[in-house]
């Protein structure tokens, strides 16, 4: 028997459909649309995103990490709000020229993937859609946040720190890693393509931060070009020290002004950066104290434009500054 479209909903992606406290579900996977009960206490945060073989993933790449992937880039989005992820619905495109085994055998993977995902944030599929045409995965993501506490880009004021959490540079340097595994040791090469595959959504940084931070964003495009989205939105300029930037051992392997080039333009982190105005630090240097957030200050919001490099106080230049979609 051929996999039609609710074999392949019913066999492969109803199980990420199964959440134990899934009550605000009224009608999942099965009809045209999904139902929600969403709790009136909270605003609803919704995102999308689309993956596309080639573009975002290795046309190659195993099926079940690219599901592991597919969801938490999206979760993301719901780090870079401050919100917590609920619901999710996913459009499945798989290349018509595949043969049956071939598409059985990759959906099981991919739902492998997307249900660990599911599972580990705690999220719950509630529809979707298949279609035949070059493989490509949309996914629409629903969160929840209480009433203005959303984290936003428009909201960094002159005077404020520039943040970002953990490392920069790893999505870059894992996809370099690809073409030219030489440049890193063994243990190097699965570190960056943990990073790369797994990336961790930094779900409860963002909630922590929805109550000190001006303004946050998801480094999914490259440092610059997402720290530039902050500005652009609040009407100011940042200077970033680029001495400052925190780096992995595996980034920090090549030399340091390829080591650099990643950290400032390379995208696929999923990091957070965020601002904080000056009086907000003891709050952040008690939740690290803590164990509850990573952060390096990097730099500093500025009245202006744009978003100017610095080295040792010097002006430090790149060609590129991030990931353009078109």
């Amino acid at each position: 028997m051929s996999l039609g479209e609710f074999e392949l909903i019913n066999q492969y992606f109803r199980p990420a459909a199964d959440k134990p406290d899934g009550d605000a579900v009224v009608l999942g996977i099965g009809d045209d649309a999904a139902l929600i009960q969403a709790d009136p206490a909270q605003q609803l945060v919704v995102a999308a995103d689309a993956l596309v073989a080639g573009v975002h993933f290795p046309g190659d790449a195993e099926a079940e990490l690219v599901g592991e992937r597919s969801l938490r880039v999206n979760l993301s989005d719901m780090a870079a709000m401050g919100a917590e992820p609920a619901w999710y619905t996913l459009s499945l495109t798989l290349p018509a020229e595949w043969h049956e085994e071939q598409r059985r055998d990759w959906v099981a993977g991919f739902s492998r993937g997307l249900r660990q995902a599911s599972e580990a944030f705690g999220c719950e599929l509630v529809g979707g859609d298949t279609t035949s045409g070059p493989l490509h995965i949309g996914i629409q993501m629903l969160g929840q946040v209480p009433p203005g506490k959303a984290l936003r880009r428009d909201g960094a004021c002159v005077g404020d720190f520039v943040l970002v959490t953990h490392t920069l540079g790893d999505g870059a340097a894992a996809l370099k890693s690809l073409n030219a595994p030489e440049l890193w040791s063994e243990s190097q090469c699965a570190y960056l393509f943990e990073r790369f595959y797994r990336p961790m959504p930094r779900i409860t940084e963002g909630v922590l931060l929805r109550d000190i931070a001006s303004s946050a964003q998801d480094v999914s495009d490259g440092f610059l070009a997402d720290l530039g989205h902050i500005c652009h939105a609040s009407d100011v300029g940042a200077e970033v020290e680029v001495e400052r930037l925190p780096m992995s051992e595996a980034v920090r392997a090549v030399d340091l002004q390829s080591a650099r080039g990643l950290a400032l333009t390379g995208g696929d982190d999923y990091e957070l950066v965020f601002t904080l105005s000056p009086d907000k630090m003891p709050e952040l240097a008690m939740a690290q104290a803590r164990g509850d957030i990573a952060a390096t200050v990097v730099g500093r919001i500025v009245a202006g434009a744009g978003v100017h490099c610095l080295l040792n106080d010097e002006p430090y230049n790149l060609d590129a500054t991030g990931y353009r979609h078109f």
